[in-house]
């Protein structure tokens, strides 16, 4: 077995590390694969994300490792070597070699179920990897520094505990996003990831690699002046990274100005996103049931709903899709998100300012409400404070949609009149 790798233990030891490796890498992702199924990017930000888990494992292993190289004659000999910072770094750089196989699977593996859902890849997007890698090295250079400046093995279980909180602080945002490399929420569809804000904790991450080996011997990086030159550069990495690096994990992403779109249906149409198509089919289907008795009480519907993040430069005869919840990674839709959609025609800024508009959400409440009673999909219940209007007459009903809709289609929201008895 080559001297990287003796440190590490026998062949079953090195086998086990990396199952374990795996393994906490397929915990971290996979109790939302419900909602990176229907986004290969975000498939790739979660994969990545797994160093959450498997960076203290990987500083654990480490720890053990060096603490197992100190107690040995090897250490002193290696210190002594013409290469002694190299040789002292071979244990190390297994360990990261482990993990960072480990996490190239993981990433590998979400973006291929992703991928085997039906959602398009996006290959351009996984350089973000790249910085979990570093950070990998960062987190196994702590603990190999922590193993060797002891050579106490009791310590690992700290190590891994100490990398691990640190992570934590990171994802609540109480530190820079130095630790953290994914693992978003949304779908980022219409998004793209920015590249210093990523890039950074890398940055900061190579500075930790080189300050940690520093840490651990003193004789390791600095007995010469030309060494000494590499741990400041070590420093200055460390405090432009963690000084650069985003405060807020949504700084890792922006928004596009006119994301591609993926289209189906006539009557009327319906755009979703093009990076995440899962639901377009169901809720195209959901929506023209529902549309039928729009129609049918003379509402003018637009032509097309088109999902989009922005009001500005929208299609002001345009609707907008307004899918609930993590529905945009699922291959079916609620009726209320077909609702949803419909009764939204039209883009209107009112409803990204600074005051809501309740009356419009009032009158969208009921009017869904209507929709979903006339589409047979609920009935109203005997204390609901609607039941009378939605039983009532249907002529009467139906000149309400029609003017309430008329509105909320030309944003005059202040125009609106509930139904009496109503609101």
């Amino acid at each position: 077995m080559s001297v990287r790798l003796a440190w590490l233990g026998g062949r079953w030891a090195i086998l086990l590390q990396f199952g374990a490796l795996l393994a906490v890498g397929v915990v971290s992702v996979a109790p939302r694969v419900s909602s990176w199924v229907g986004s290969w990017k975000q498939a790739l930000d979660f994969g990545a994300g797994a160093t959450s888990l498997m960076g203290p494992v990987a500083a654990g292993a480490a720890c053990l490792a060096y603490a197992r190289l100190r107690r040995s004659v090897m250490s002193e000999v290696m210190m002594q070597s013409r290469w002694d910072w190299w040789r002292w770094l071979q244990p190390a750089v297994a360990v990261w070699a482990l993990a960072s196989t480990a996490l190239i699977a993981v990433v590998v593996g979400c973006t291929s179920i992703a991928s085997a859902a039906g959602v398009p890849s996006y290959w351009g997007s996984a350089w973000i990897v790249l910085p979990a890698l570093v950070l990998l090295a960062a987190q196994a250079s702590v603990g190999a520094a922590v193993g060797f400046a002891s050579g106490r093995a009791w310590l690992a279980p700290i190590v891994v505990a100490g990398v691990f909180s640190v992570n934590l602080l990171a994802s609540a945002q109480l530190i820079p996003q130095v630790f953290n490399t994914g693992g978003v929420t949304g779908t980022l569809a219409g998004q793209v990831f920015t590249v210093w804000p990523v890039l950074m904790p890398a940055v900061a991450a190579a500075g930790i690699v080189v300050l940690a080996v520093a840490a651990a011997d003193r004789r390791l990086l600095w007995a010469t002046w030309s060494r000494r030159c590499v741990v400041g550069l070590g420093l200055g990495a460390l405090v432009v990274g963690w000084l650069s690096a985003p405060g807020s994990n949504d700084e890792r992403y922006e928004l596009l100005a006119d994301p591609p779109q993926t289209c189906a249906g006539t009557q009327p149409q319906v755009c979703v996103f093009e990076e995440t198509p899962r639901p377009l089919a169901d809720l195209t289907a959901k929506v023209e049931e529902q549309a039928v008795f729009l129609v049918r009480a003379g509402v003018q519907l637009p032509d097309r709903f088109v999902q989009s993040y922005a009001v500005a430069g929208r299609d002001p005869s345009e609707g907008v899709v307004r899918l609930i919840g993590h529905e945009e990674s699922r291959a079916s839709v609620s009726e209320d998100s077909a609702t949803n959609t419909l009764v939204t025609p039209a883009p209107c800024e009112q409803d990204f300012g600074a005051e809501p508009p309740y009356l419009a959400m009032d009158a969208r409440h009921l009017l869904g409400r209507w929709l979903q009673v006339r589409a047979g999909i609920r009935k109203p219940a005997g204390g609901d404070s609607d039941r009378a209007w939605l039983l009532g007459e249907q002529d009467r009903q139906e000149a309400w949609v029609r003017e309430v809709y008329r509105q909320l289609q030309t944003c005059a929201f202040e125009e609106i009149q509930m139904p009496d008895g109503v609101g």
